[in-house]
């Protein structure tokens, strides 16, 4: 087991909660490399050494995290819907100005592109997982409905943000789910 030195975890955790801090109060773009090294207190040569971008501190770890809330999720039969959509809208729903500032306001086209490919390897998981992938063999198939089920999710999210009021996480779920 690989022990992570706790100075290495101190430094990453304090860059994440200093652009987090960072985009509660301006946009994602206005952000600069420099106001989170100051507002995490650490040199930018400590950024460097752990991040070669903020797009990079941005989305450390966030793939891995989609795939715990995927395989934490309630366990679903094949054809019965997918597992990461209820724990992840629970969790947006408590980040909503984060997921606003990243997903919807002014997000930043390479940002919501690279948002929609981690959604689509959490769905490839999904699918191959529940053995849901309708036609294994064709490669083209398969890209086309993960991307289709990570941008309709996507839209429904940004739905919810935006127009969806005080709809719970368990109605867009619901919603969601009847979709496929």
């Amino acid at each position: 087991m690989t022990r992570v030195d706790r100075r290495i975890a101190r430094s990453k955790r304090r860059l994440k909660e200093a652009l987090l801090a960072l985009i509660d109060e301006r946009s994602y773009d206005r952000i600069t490399v420099g106001d989170i090294t100051r507002r995490a207190d650490v040199g930018r040569s400590t950024f460097y050494v752990h991040f070669t971008s903020k797009d990079e501190l941005l989305f450390d770890g966030f793939e891995a995290a989609l795939i715990a809330l995927s395989d934490a999720g309630p366990v679903k039969g094949p054809g019965a819907g997918f597992r990461f959509s209820l724990p992840l809208l629970r969790h947006i729903g408590a980040q909503r100005r984060f997921a606003l500032a990243t997903l919807v306001q002014g997000a930043n086209p390479r940002i919501r592109k690279k948002t929609l490919a981690i959604f689509a390897n959490v769905v490839r998981h999904e699918l191959v997982g529940a053995a849901r992938v309708r036609a294994p063999g064709d490669a083209k198939t398969f890209e086309a409905q993960a991307h289709t089920v990570a941008g309709a999710f996507i839209g429904l999210v940004t739905w919810w943000l935006t127009e969806g009021g005080r709809v719970s996480p368990e109605a867009v779920d619901q919603v969601f789910q009847r979709c496929w």
